[in-house]
């Protein structure tokens, strides 16, 4: 560039016209070199700061599902607090883990690969089911590639947490369908070790932070044997379901939030000695909406669409001729009203 401005403005005269030209296309020439230098780099760093974005959430993806961990987090959100131990241990069978509230409400969940049991010793009640979401820390990323289409994903400061450094990485909506997201990952193992989610900065919608935390072999592998048993005394609601297939499933939905794709199809039990409903679950890779449809079984199922929420969780409710259509997650109220109002009837092929 440099060279094609000096020859279109040196005539062969050593006039200081021609002198003084030379010297402003040279001047002019570095002015643009060093603009195209500077957005080159800027681009470049924007790139590897995604990059290694990303490359963190493969790690903290990875980490949970291969790596033993043993520790106790907080839960918070609103005015709820509680907390939990948990322990994971991963060997030649797979996944094993277990979780126990230690205050509030006694709950245990058993987990052994896809199979989640989880008991409830006050009500005596053993619910069965399907490992879907999974628990923190293993349930913040199921699924990196394609995230940032819709997520920008940036990383953070690095901090203390539990004692042990963490780099965080944020996540936020590119559209209202989601919300945005701040991750801690351990440095040393890539753990997934903090987690917020967030309607707009600052705004906190729910935490999750070890505050203490052992990883590794040494992790006592005894942590993963539940306290309680199946006895004659326990109510048992087996609510895996059956698992089907887009043909047999009977509706469609058509409109989904960008992103947000089919994790699974099924027919399962939503209550107890009630009826089986449907069930679908949608995903983007980080956020998870559930959808139920449920026959009137003789019920008036004509009602005005209704939403609401249980601490973070998204309730959207509207009838559809003659089954009740429940969305299901925690997600902003546009992506659960939309999910919901996408489900159509399958037309049969003829």
């Amino acid at each position: 560039m440099l060279s094609f401005l000096a020859v279109r403005n040196f005539d062969g005269r050593c006039e200081s016209h021609a002198v003084k030209s030379i010297v402003k296309a040279e001047t002019v020439a570095r002015y643009f070199a060093a603009l195209m230098l500077i957005a080159f780099a800027g681009m470049t760093t924007a790139q590897v700061a995604s990059q290694d974005a990303t490359a963190w959430l493969h790690r903290m993806s990875q980490a949970s599902r291969t790596m033993n961990y043993s520790g106790l987090f907080v839960y918070r959100s609103g005015g709820r607090t509680e907390s939990s131990r948990i322990t994971h241990v991963v060997d030649g069978s797979g996944q094993q883990e277990r979780l126990e509230t230690v205050d509030g409400a006694s709950r245990e969940v058993i987990r052994n690969n896809d199979e989640v049991q989880t008991f409830f010793p006050k009500e005596r009640l053993l619910v069965i089911d399907r490992a879907v979401a999974g628990s923190f820390p293993g349930r913040a990323v199921s699924v990196v590639s394609g995230l940032s289409d819709f997520y920008v994903v940036r990383l953070g400061d690095t901090e203390r947490v539990a004692g042990r450094d963490a780099q965080s990485i944020r996540l936020e909506p590119r559209d209202d369908m989601r919300y945005g997201h701040e991750l801690w990952a351990d440095a040393a193992t890539g753990l997934l070790i903090k987690a917020r989610m967030l309607r707009a900065p600052g705004d906190v919608v729910e935490e999750f932070a070890f505050s203490d935390l052992l990883v590794g072999p040494q992790v006592d592998r005894e942590r993963v044997k539940p306290r309680y048993s199946r006895t004659a005394d326990w109510t048992i609601l087996n609510a895996r379901g059956i698992d089907l297939r887009a043909e047999e499933f009977g509706w469609v939905f058509r409109g989904l939030p960008p992103g947000f794709k089919q994790v699974s199809l099924a027919r399962r039990p939503i209550r107890k000695d009630g009826p089986e409903a449907l069930h679908a679950v949608f995903s983007d890779g980080l956020a998870t909406i559930s959808v139920f449809i449920e026959p009137s079984n003789g019920r008036n199922m004509s009602v005005a669409p209704v939403q609401s929420h249980s601490g973070p969780i998204g309730i959207y409710k509207s009838s559809k001729g003659d089954v009740m259509v429940t969305a299901i997650g925690e997600v902003p109220p546009a992506a659960l009203r939309r999910v919901a109002e996408s489900v159509e009837k399958q037309t049969p092929k003829p």
